[in-house]
């Protein structure tokens, strides 16, 4: 019999409210562990998306702030 190392988990959404449904460990064989890669970290793929949450942070306050002086 194997024996199993748990990677993760996993959760599927419940498609009327959006909320996680309970999660699933996930695992794989002992003996495949040294074929599991660990994720490759991209610096400035990193650093772009950084960039691209704080623009969209920044105009979804101001759409925020534009909604409250309006009404």
């Amino acid at each position: 019999m194997s024996e199993y190392i748990q990677v993760g988990v996993t959760a599927m959404r419940d498609p009327i409210t959006g909320d996680f449904l309970p999660s699933v460990p996930l695992y794989i064989r002992a003996e495949d562990q040294e074929k599991v890669e660990p994720p490759i970290i991209d610096d400035a793929a990193i650093r772009m998306l950084a960039d691209k949450w704080k623009e969209y942070v920044q105009l979804s306050n101001r759409a925020k702030k534009g909604k409250k002086g309006g009404a």
